[in-house]
């Protein structure tokens, strides 16, 4: 179906969010081959988001219902990929001087896997609705155990941000990236909570007014991407095992 060609506010957010998420993802490649943590999240989120801008700028000239379907799904997703980055950089610390269980850290794959289920049949409902925007029984429930996960991740960030001196200089560095980005991602889950507990479509990630996108969804993404791929690629070193099968940070040699 043929749009009108007009380019909004809303396009060029889309536009900017194509430059900046492609950074992240060149480096999450790199991260990925040198055996760094974070490539998986940081990764798959920035796809998420390349390609639910690349289909809102497809929609100036097709306003196809499969391009705005693709929006409404990568839109969708991608929170709970921001909260298990985090947590990896506190597991990342936690491997060096363990401070709580391994169990703690799957504590929250558990629940992502209810989320994933209760989200999946919200699309499936949505799509035989009449207004398919509005927030339905599973993405209240989605929500809800979206703000439990995150809940969960401060607290397990707070027992680390109280023995941080314990660190060195590297794993302290994660456990500062994840307390900048904690009230980061308490601004993009406001954004969505909002939506859903009032139905205002002021804060509809797809119709919603732009400027409240701009500023409690793509800056906040970008923030906590961009300081999570910085410490991971200048601070944070690979682990490697050594020979009695524990992780340890990988040194390099000089001229090796």
């Amino acid at each position: 179906m043929a749009a009108d060609g007009l380019f909004t506010y809303r396009d060029g957010i889309a536009v900017a969010q194509v430059v900046l998420f492609s950074i992240p993802l060149l480096f999450a490649i790199y991260f990925k081959f040198t055996h760094r943590i974070g490539w998986f999240c940081i990764g798959v989120f920035t796809l998420l988001r390349l390609t639910g801008a690349s289909c809102k700028l497809a929609t100036i000239h097709n306003d196809s219902h499969g391009l705005w379907a693709g929006i409404f799904v990568c839109e969708s997703l991608g929170m709970i990929l921001i909260i298990f980055l985090l947590l990896e950089l506190l597991e990342r610390a936690n491997k060096m001087i363990p401070l709580v269980s391994r169990r703690i850290f799957l504590i929250p794959s558990l629940l992502t896997w209810i989320d994933i289920a209760v989200s999946i049949a919200g699309w499936v409902a949505v799509m035989h609705v009449a207004h398919p925007l509005d927030p339905t029984p599973e993405s209240r429930a989605s929500m809800a155990l979206l703000v439990v996960i995150y809940l969960y991740s401060v607290g397990v960030f707070v027992v680390f941000w109280r023995r941080r001196a314990d660190y060195a200089a590297e794993e302290r560095a994660a456990i500062t990236a994840v307390a900048a980005c904690v009230p980061l991602l308490a601004v993009r889950i406001a954004y969505s909570l909002v939506f859903i507990s009032t139905a205002d479509m002021t804060f509809n990630a797809i119709k919603g007014d732009s400027t409240a996108y701009l500023v409690m969804t793509m800056l906040p993404e970008v923030a906590i991407v961009g300081v999570c791929t910085f410490v991971i690629f200048a601070r944070v070193s690979p682990l490697v095992e050594n020979g009695n099968g524990e992780e340890e940070r990988e040194t390099r040699k000089i001229g090796g």
